[in-house]
């Protein structure tokens, strides 16, 4: 997967998981925060600028788990993106073993 990629995942999953179509039928309709993506960046870089005091996980939103630099699947993943470490956490992402 390719950064390009990732970034128009990066702008489009929100949106899906987010419920744009629960939205355009409902006029107040509010995602559950438990279902919420983090923010997400296409480079380690831009998610430590964002987070500069927290750890930069890499998130596989399918599995919904986080890895951290170290891990094996860290930046691996077909599925995925750089987040910060407490925005995932916040969304329900846990962390990897």
């Amino acid at each position: 997967m390719n950064k390009s990629t990732i970034a128009a995942l990066c702008a489009v999953v929100p949106l899906l998981i987010g419920g744009a179509a629960a939205a355009a039928e409902t006029p107040h309709a509010q995602p559950l925060a438990h279902q919420m993506l983090p923010q997400l960046y296409v480079a380690a870089s831009l998610a430590q600028a964002a987070c500069p005091t927290d750890q930069v996980v890499w998130v596989n939103w399918e599995a919904r788990m986080s890895h951290l630099p170290t891990d094996k699947w860290y930046g691996k993943t077909t599925s995925g993106a750089y987040a910060c470490a407490a925005a995932a956490a916040d969304a329900g992402i846990k962390p990897a073993n």
